[in-house]
């Protein structure tokens, strides 16, 4: 006689409620790919005329890996082996597969995401100029990243994901490899942000005197300050939005005697299913809502889907002025389409420029010139 499936009991999730968990995860999954295949298209689109800064280039590595997790994550119900699984019709071969694709993929860009926590902290306390920066910071912080494809290889070859989760089993080596990493970036995320926010907070309050040519001044380090705090806010939103059902998933799983099939945590489940593979899309809204903006304020009468249009094959991004009243004859000239450290970089330029406007009018206003220039390569 064949070998039976065990019927599911009253307390096991069905097979409908699995289809209907995996319809949502391939929608969303889909979402994150076509989101991180954007972010990818407008950095190499915009190179050419702009250049990138440390901030697309982590941002490019971080689609890079949010596209292959998302597609891992659509595709790993057929990698299962056969018979373990609703839709599983995978081998051995295949389970080792999902796992080097899970540790791969999924870690990094959670890697990735602290880093570009770390690259905001940066250059909030040192103020460096991008060449400094990325000859000394940005080498070294690629590289801490190469630690998960060595550690996924490192599995492949020893093994790892040659269990019932397709994945690694080994507690210790679980810690190692996921556990420590994950909670060092949740805990650099929370304490790297409160810093960013302080520091900004405190900056844009100070008041400056400033000569006649900075009366506007004021109004756009408000609106600065506004853009910094969204800005933030909205990356630390989608992460810990994000990767927060899982990690409380994993918890309720590994110590409060729940199973991966328990009918009670479907709720979370779907969840998960919503929103682990969404960053991506998540990102590139982040991500192109300033070149949106400052599109939007050009064209107030246009529709919205010119107006992202212009923002996602532009790279001639409006300018912003120093006031909202009238044209400042030295404006901050941006870049291209995402926002990085003019917002934590204008209060302070322009709080040295209004110092050397007190010791010598002439040579601060070749000083404002170099400074709007230099921030025109930083500020995407």
């Amino acid at each position: 006689m064949e070998d039976q499936v065990p019927a599911k009991t009253s307390d096991e999730i069905s097979d409908g409620q699995w289809i209907v968990y995996y319809f949502l995860e391939t929608i969303s999954s889909s979402l994150s790919v076509a989101g991180g295949i954007a972010i990818i298209f407008k950095i190499f689109r915009d190179r050419a005329r702009n250049g990138t800064t440390p901030y697309d280039r982590i941002m490019l590595v971080l689609s890079a890996c949010n596209i292959l997790s998302s597609i891992t994550i659509a595709i790993n119900r057929y990698l299962l082996p056969s018979g373990t699984g609703v839709w599983a019709i995978g081998n051995s071969a295949t389970c080792q597969a999902r796992g080097f694709l899970i540790q791969f993929s999924s870690f990094s860009a959670i890697w990735y995401n602290g880093l570009l926590s770390y690259y905001f902290l940066f250059t909030v306390l040192s103020q460096a100029r991008r060449k400094d920066y990325v000859r000394t910071l940005e080498p070294w912080m690629h590289l801490t990243g190469a630690f998960f494809p060595v550690a996924a290889v490192t599995g492949l070859f020893l093994g790892w994901y040659d269990s019932d989760l397709c994945w690694i089993e080994d507690e210790t080596i679980k810690y190692i490899v996921a556990g420590i990493p994950l909670l060092f970036v949740y805990l650099s995320m929370i304490v790297n942000y409160s810093a960013i926010y302080a520091i900004v907070r405190k900056a844009v309050r100070k008041t400056v005197r400033s000569p006649e040519h900075f009366a506007g001044s004021a109004s756009v380090q408000r609106r600065i300050k506004k853009e910094a705090t969204i800005l933030m806010f909205s990356y630390v939103a989608a992460f810990f939005g994000c990767i927060t059902p899982t990690v409380v998933k994993e918890i309720l799983e590994a110590y409060f005697g729940y199973t991966s099939t328990d009918s009670r945590i479907y709720p979370l489940y779907i969840l998960v299913a919503i929103f682990c593979p969404l960053q991506g899309f998540f990102n590139f809204l982040i991500y192109i809502k300033p070149a949106y903006t400052r599109f939007r304020a050009n064209n107030p009468s246009k529709s919205v889907r010119f107006v992202l249009h212009q923002a996602l094959f532009n790279p001639n991004v409006p300018q912003l002025y120093y006031s909202n009243d009238r044209p400042d004859p030295h404006p901050i000239e941006e870049a291209s389409a995402g926002l990085s450290s003019i917002i934590f970089e204008l209060h302070w330029n322009n709080k040295e420029r209004a110092e050397e406007s007190d010791s010598d009018s002439d040579s601060n206003e070749d000083s404002m010139k170099d400074d709007s220039t230099y921030l025109s390569t930083i500020v995407m």
